[in-house]
C-alpha cells in the first residue's frame, strides 16, 4: 500500500505535458514543456550544483537575451527542439500525456541558449524537447560528444573532459584526460590548491585543461611505445615535473608568476618532452627536472616577451628560447 500511495502522490504532483514515445529501451520521448518549469529543473552541466550559475558560466547572455526578444516576446515557435538527457528510466506516458515527476532533474545536452532566453522573458514559451531516458553520465558525455563535437560553442576544455567520462579507445588521449583529471584532484599535485578549469566553465580558474592536454597526450603518444612506461609512470612524472616547476617559482598560482601562464606551461611540457627522449622516466626525479629548470633566465618569460610571442607560432618561439637554455651545458 506504502508504494502504491507513493506513486499516486507523485503522479499528483507531476507535470502533465503533450508528449509521445519515440523508442523504447530506453525510451525517448518528444514533449512540449513549459519554459519556467524546464529551466528549474534542468542543469547544463552535472558539475555545478547550483544550475542557475552553470547558465551564467556557459551561455553568452547577449545571445540569450536576442533570443528572448525576437522569438519569445513575440510567441514566435522554436523551430527545433532542444534535447534532454535523465537518470530516469521512464516516465508515465496515458494518451498522448506524458508525467513529469517534480523530482526530474534534465541535463540540457543542446539548446542552452534557448531554454536560458526564457529567463529573460516575461511570456512563458513552449519548448520542444526531446528526453533521452535512463542514462548514465558516461551516456549523458557521449550524447554531449555527438551533438556537439563538431560545433565551435563548445570549450575544448569541456570536450576533454567528456572524452574522459566516453573512454576512447585511444590510449594516449584517454592517458592524457586521466593525467589531467588527477592532477587537478591529487593533493600532492602542485595544481591541487590553484585549481584546473576541467570544463572551461569556471572564469576564475587561469590554466584550462584544454591548454594542458593536447600537449600532454602529445608527450605520451610520442613515447608511450619507447619507454613501455604504465599510465602510473607518466603522473607520477607530470607531479614531478610540476612540482620543480613550482619550487623556482615563488609566485606559483597567481598573476604575478612567471610560470603559471598557459603558454609558459605548453612550451614547458614541449621541453620536458625532450627531456624524456634522451632520458629514462625514472631518471627524472624532481630534483633533477629542477636543476634544468633553474637554467631558464627570467627575462624570457617577461610580460612584455610574451606579449611578443602571441598563438601557436609564440608558444613554438618560446619553447625553442627555453630549449635552448635548458639544455645548455
Amino acid at each position: 500500500m506504502a508504494t502504491k500511495k507513493a506513486i499516486a502522490t507523485e503522479d499528483h504532483e507531476a507535470l502533465k505535458v503533450p508528449g509521445v514515445l519515440l523508442n523504447e529501451v530506453p525510451n525517448v520521448y518528444l514533449a512540449a514543456i513549459p519554459g519556467r518549469w524546464l529551466l528549474k529543473h534542468s542543469s547544463p552541466s552535472w558539475r555545478i550544483k547550483d544550475p542557475q550559475k552553470g547558465f551564467q558560466r556557459i551561455v553568452k547572455e547577449q545571445r540569450a537575451k536576442e533570443i528572448a526578444r525576437t522569438v519569445i516576446d513575440t510567441q514566435r515557435t522554436f523551430p527545433n527542439a532542444i534535447t534532454l538527457a535523465t537518470d530516469h528510466k521512464l516516465f508515465r506516458l496515458d494518451a498522448c500525456e506524458l508525467s513529469l515527476p517534480k523530482t526530474t532533474r534534465f541535463l540540457v545536452v543542446d539548446g542552452q541558449h534557448r531554454l536560458y532566453a526564457q529567463h529573460y522573458s516575461a511570456v512563458e514559451a513552449r519548448y520542444p524537447c526531446i528526453i533521452h531516458m535512463d542514462r548514465t553520465e558516461q551516456q549523458m558525455a557521449s550524447l554531449f560528444l555527438e551533438i556537439n563535437d563538431n560545433q565551435r560553442r563548445v570549450p575544448s576544455s569541456l570536450r576533454w573532459d567528456l572524452v574522459r567520462l566516453v573512454r576512447t579507445e585511444d590510449q594516449s588521449t584517454q592517458m592524457t584526460t586521466d593525467i589531467v583529471y588527477e592532477l587537478a584532484t591529487r593533493r600532492e599535485s602542485p595544481f591541487f590548491s590553484v585549481g584546473i578549469d576541467l570544463t572551461g566553465e569556471d572564469k576564475t580558474l587561469t590554466i584550462k585543461q584544454g591548454s594542458l592536454a593536447p600537449e600532454i597526450r602529445t608527450l605520451v603518444n610520442r613515447h608511450l611505445k619507447k619507454h613501455e612506461a604504465e599510465f602510473d609512470d607518466y603522473l607520477d612524472l607530470m607531479i614531478r615535473f610540476f612540482v620543480a616547476i613550482r619550487s623556482i617559482d615563488s609566485d606559483w598560482g597567481n598573476s604575478q608568476s612567471p610560470f603559471f601562464k598557459a603558454r609558459v606551461l605548453r612550451a614547458l611540457l614541449r621541453v620536458l618532452s625532450d627531456l624524456l627522449a634522451k632520458h629514462s622516466i625514472e631518471s627524472l626525479s624532481t630534483e633533477r627536472l629542477r636543476t634544468y629548470l633553474s637554467r631558464i633566465k627570467p627575462q624570457t618569460l617577461s610580460d612584455a616577451e610574451l606579449r611578443r610571442m602571441q598563438g601557436s607560432a609564440g608558444v613554438q618561439d618560446l619553447y625553442k628560447t627555453i630549449s635552448a637554455q635548458v639544455t645548455a651545458e
